[in-house]
Formats: C-alpha cells, structure tokens, sequence
C-alpha cells in the first residue's frame, strides 16, 4: 500500500464504512498532513506527536512523507488498533500509535506536535465517534488547559501546527509564523 501520493477518496477507502463516514470531521485531509508534517519535520529525525490521532490518517500520510519518528495518541482502543493494522499493511516503520490519554504522555520526549482541535467532540456532537458521547464543557476547558500548561513548558523552538479551532491551547510564548487553508491550517513555533 503506498501513502506518498494517495488522495483523500482512496485513503479513505481504506477505512470501514463508519471510520470513512467520519472523515470529513474527524481525519485530516492528505494535503493538510504533508503541509503540516513539511512544517514539523524540516530537520531530518525530528519526533512528532499527533494529539488525539483518532484512526490515524495524519499519522500515517505523515510517516509515508518524511523521515521524522511520529506518534499518535488516541485514548479509543479500537481506532488505535485499527491505526496499527494500516501501518503495517503500509510497512511504516517510523511510526507508533499509543493508546492513552494524552494527559498521561510527558511532552517533552517530542520535538513537535500537530493538533486537529481533537476536544470539540467534547462540545459539538456532529458525526459522534461513540455511542455514549455527550456534551461536555467542563472536560473541554480541563483538556485546553493542560494541553497549554504542557506546550508551555517545552523548550524554545518547539513547533506546533493546528488545524481547526481557535487555538485557544497555544501559549502567548508561541508565535505563528503562517497559515494556509483559509486561516484553519496554522503553524506555531515558540519564540521565547
């Protein structure tokens, strides 16, 4: 299975119907991830973490498209099985799905990370990814929080890049260098 030049239709093809289903919400579109990743990875054997990877798609189009170790953390089971079934019919060997909250991870093993605004299924019910999901602000505030806690803590020229959301986790010591995509696709580099 090569990932270097596959469209949105024919990645997503490869998922089940519901995870396809999905994807216009929930997965990032090919052309976001090699943007994002050209972004995150522009010095050869960078590590990037991928916030909430969900069934893997920026993971997977990321490790196809560079040379950086990447990482996805997904706290579902199943996607983070369904994640690993696909690297390994695509012989990606740069690549790893943790399943955990993020809460848990130490942000400092990684020298970048892409965020697709992975806590709005907390406050927008559109395309659910589980059964029992509902609304949730105090758990969304909780999530915006730490996840800006652990950005600012991380050493000067970490990068980040965002798709979706208002960037409401981005620490003020973190400047935006660019945008693409109409201002959804931005990318952050700490200044300070």
């Amino acid at each position: 299975m090569e990932l270097k030049a596959i469209t949105d239709e024919e990645f997503d093809a490869l998922y089940p119907i519901k995870m396809k289903a999905l994807s216009g919400t929930h997965w990032t579109p090919v052309d976001v991830a090699k943007n994002a990743i050209a972004f995150l990875s522009e010095v050869e054997g960078k590590s990037v973490l991928d916030l909430g990877s969900g069934a893997g798609k920026f993971c997977l189009i990321a490790a196809a498209n560079s040379g950086a170790k990447i990482t996805g953390v997904e706290q579902r089971e199943n996607l983070v099985r369904l994640s690993r079934k696909l690297a390994s019919k695509a012989r990606l060997h740069n690549l790893d799905f943790i399943c955990d909250d993020l809460k848990n991870l130490d942000f400092g093993r990684f020298d970048s990370f892409y965020f697709f605004n992975a806590f709005e299924e907390n406050i927008n019910l559109k395309d659910k990814l589980d059964k029992d999901n509902s609304i949730n602000l105090e758990q969304f505030h909780t999530y915006i929080r730490l996840i800006r806690e652990k950005f600012e803590e991380l050493p000067k020229w970490t990068r980040i890049v965002t798709y979706c959301g208002d960037a409401a986790e981005i620490p003020e010591s973190y400047l935006m260098i660019k945008s693409n995509n109409k201002g959804k696709l931005r990318f952050w580099e700490k200044g300070r």
